[in-house]
């Protein structure tokens, strides 16, 4: 087992101690070492999305997986692929596309973003409308636990038996419920062909109805993406509005698709853009460019539009960047940080009056403002469900404490 110590940092908080595992086998002994002298440990994939969350109360050990990047088992006539937590997503649809699969799974994320960091802050991207996000994706699930333990949930076949499905437990929980080194998915086969048809509007408010009537029709695109002016002007589709929709099938299907959102974008008032080949890499070069700040809206679907308006109007001073997964009620802005939390409080309550659970969540900002306001917000009545998990799972806390929600 090697053991290195470059710079690394997490909202200041610097490791006393790295170790970098060769094997599952290892990552759990070292694990369960730290676990048994009390010492607090950060699980590290490509270390792209370190920012997320809340300081950690303490930082003593940074557990690596970027050596766990073996293709375990592939089955392209399954459509399912085993792979270890630390292989990179970028690396591994390298591989599927040579079968002319891939995992559906496209987060604006860094090159060097391990499929375990995906897994672990449940990132996802455009193609969520038509595929879901990792939760939909994963059938299986291997994971450390602090008792030194490897336990496996799932399996390698998209029917499993029946029983709980502890997969979905992992995703998401930031690394704080144990370490992931090993996850199936069931895939999908790239599209023969796939279309992209972009709608430019005088306001937003003008594409409320056509982004209502796609989500409702039958056409069924692969991705529904709502850009404001900020982020359509970052995606180099001009200065308005913009709607820009993704089908994918057959080439008979995609040019009727693409026909006839063409027609619908003319029906409600929006002229149909001619856009470069590269709209979709401009697409995903704007949502991953580093800005100080960058927040995530989850409403109602119906809310899309009015979410996107809302973080436009109240950021205006930030010159932010908006756009929205419109077919599934997230929206995201990018810009300056403020001077103080007074704003983002402000948002946060704004965004919470669009519906019933609708939330706001601070992805990464700087650290001092982490002191006046909870990136996570409010903690809802489901807080002890939460608490109680984790102390079963960890009960010594030696998982990221304090980084997720209500200080979990």
């Amino acid at each position: 087992m090697t053991q290195v110590a470059p710079p690394l940092s997490i909202d200041g908080h610097a490791p006393t101690k790295q170790v970098h595992p060769s094997t599952a086998d290892e990552l759990a002994d070292a694990l369960q070492a730290a676990n048994n002298a009390g010492k607090a440990v950060t699980p590290v994939g490509g270390g792209t999305q370190l920012g997320l969350g809340m300081p950690p109360e303490r930082v003593d050990l940074a557990l690596h997986t970027t050596k766990l990047k073996r293709v375990v088992e592939y089955e392209p006539a399954d459509l399912t692929v085993t792979v270890e937590a630390g292989i990179s997503l970028a690396d591994l649809q390298t591989l599927l596309a040579e079968q002319g699969q891939f995992l559906a799974l496209d987060p604006p994320v860094d090159a060097a973003a391990t499929i375990g960091g995906v897994l672990a802050t449940n990132a996802s991207g455009p193609l969520r409308f038509a595929y879901g996000t990792a939760r939909d994706l994963v059938i299986g699930t291997r994971v450390a636990n602090t008792d030194g333990t490897l336990t496996r949930s799932g399996g390698r076949v998209v029917k499993n038996v029946a029983g709980y499905d502890l997969n979905k437990l992992y995703i998401g929980a930031l690394g704080t419920l144990g370490i992931t080194v090993e996850v199936s998915f069931k895939l999908a086969p790239i599209p023969p062909a796939s279309a992209t048809v972009v709608g430019a509007f005088a306001s937003l408010n003008d594409i409320r109805g056509l982004a209502a009537s796609v989500v409702h029709s039958p056409l069924a695109p692969h991705a529904i993406e709502l850009l404001a002016p900020g982020a359509a002007t970052a995606a180099r589709l001009g200065s308005q509005p913009a709607l820009v929709l993704r089908v994918g099938g057959y080439e008979a299907a995609v040019q009727r698709q693409a026909r006839d959102l063409s027609a619908l974008i003319g029906q409600h008032g929006g002229t149909v853009v001619e856009k470069a080949p590269s709209v979709w890499a401009d697409l995903a070069a704007m949502q991953g460019s580093p800005r100080p700040l960058l927040v995530k809206a989850s409403v109602p679907i119906a809310q899309s539009v009015a979410v996107v308006d809302v973080l436009q109007r109240e950021l205006a001073s930030l010159e932010p960047a908006v756009w929205a997964h419109a077919g599934n009620g997230v929206a995201y802005a990018a810009c300056d940080a403020p001077a103080d939390a007074t704003l983002l409080r402000t948002l946060r309550q704004r965004v919470a009056g669009l519906g019933e659970n609708a939330s706001l969540v601070i992805v990464a900002c700087p650290t001092p403002l982490k002191s006046e306001i909870d990136v996570w917000g409010e903690p809802t009545a489901s807080i002890a469900l939460m608490r109680a998990i984790k102390t079963k799972l960890d009960p010594k806390r030696t998982l990221n404490p304090g980084r997720y929600l209500g200080g979990i």
